[in-house]
């Protein structure tokens, strides 16, 4: 009987305490990537077969994140993302999968390249607003957002910011423009609908010259 006593409050206080083991893990889980961000040599990377799992963006559970939190694999990092009015950044992962989205913003596939195109990023809007793409909502039309593969950064203007449905795909096709495009959902809780931030690009420049904006 003490033994069962013992174990119901044991998982009571799991219970409540998650999110905020959550919320520890995916932040150790990003400085990680960071820290290979910082140290990986990025334009030696060699794409592969494209990276998509189309249910990778939907909330990812207490349990998603304890296991990618427990099997720390490798991350091929492809760049960072930068987005300083309202503080947001991430490194980038080549491939869209919850590993990926756990750990950063994920590109579509593995094989976007950047400045050129349409380079679609995603990312989590979880319960702490300031967390992987939670800030996002607060970007506004004229804002800047930067990438980098730390050869060149790209400096993006914000033209665009529209509540869509998660089926309204024609926001990924391809364009001859440059343009950067990022997804999230609308809202912390279970959801059918993306926030959309659509920029296009105004310039380019080395990193050595600008990477003060990735630290």
């Amino acid at each position: 009987m003490l033994i069962s006593i013992v174990f119901l409050l044991t998982m009571g206080v799991v219970l409540i305490c998650s999110p905020f083991i959550r919320d520890y893990l995916i932040e150790q889980r990003i400085a990680s990537a960071q820290q290979l961000f910082s140290t990986q040599s990025l334009h030696d990377h060699e794409h592969t077969a494209p990276i998509i799992d189309s249910t990778a963006v939907e909330r990812p559970t207490f349990i998603e994140v304890m296991r990618e939190a427990i099997q720390q694999n490798d991350l091929p990092i492809a760049g960072a993302l930068s987005i300083p009015d309202v503080q947001l950044s991430l490194p980038i992962i080549g491939g869209l999968t919850n590993e990926h989205l756990l750990a950063g913003a994920a590109t579509l596939t593995d094989q976007q390249p950047m400045g050129s195109g349409n380079y679609v990023l995603f990312g989590h809007h979880l319960s702490k607003q300031t967390l992987l793409f939670g800030p996002l909502l607060h970007v506004e039309p004229s804002m800047d957002i930067y990438i980098t593969n730390k050869t060149e950064i790209y400096q993006y203007a914000v033209v665009e910011t529209n509540i869509i449905s998660e089926l309204d795909t024609h926001y990924l096709l391809p364009t001859e423009e440059p343009i950067l495009t990022l997804f999230t959902c609308d809202t912390s809780r279970p959801t059918t609908e993306r926030f959309m931030v659509r920029a296009k690009l105004i310039s380019k420049t080395t990193y050595e010259e600008g990477k003060e904006f990735f630290r």
